[in-house]
């Protein structure tokens, strides 16, 4: 009886270390996306930063100011970034809901 709870011990705590190990694979990939969307960037770059909410990955880029996120929503690279986020997840996964794209001058306001 001892050996099979020290099995299924060992099984869930190597289902949650696969888990981990998968999650950090897919999110330095993620990270590698957007530093090949936003990585040329003319002034200050963007920051990414990983949450989730109800199980379901969240991403949050953030701009120095509204030109850059203007520049960005212009020039289609905030749907490019989103395009490549898709592409991890299946057809349930909303990327307008889970990706937002701010910047630091929201924030100092109180806007965010």
């Amino acid at each position: 009886m001892g050996l099979i709870i020290k099995v299924i011990f060992l099984g869930i705590i190597g289902l949650f270390l696969y888990g981990y190990l998968r999650n950090q694979y897919i999110q330095s990939k993620q990270k590698a996306d957007f530093l090949r969307i936003f990585g040329d960037w003319k002034t200050s770059m963007p920051t990414l930063e990983f949450g989730s909410s109800y199980a379901w990955p969240t991403f949050t880029v953030t701009f120095q100011n509204k030109d850059d996120l203007d520049f960005a929503t212009k020039n289609k690279l905030t749907e490019d970034f989103k395009d490549c986020i898709k592409k991890y997840y299946d057809s349930k996964f909303d990327v307008d809901m889970a990706i937002s794209f701010e910047h630091k001058e929201m924030k100092a306001t109180g806007y965010i």
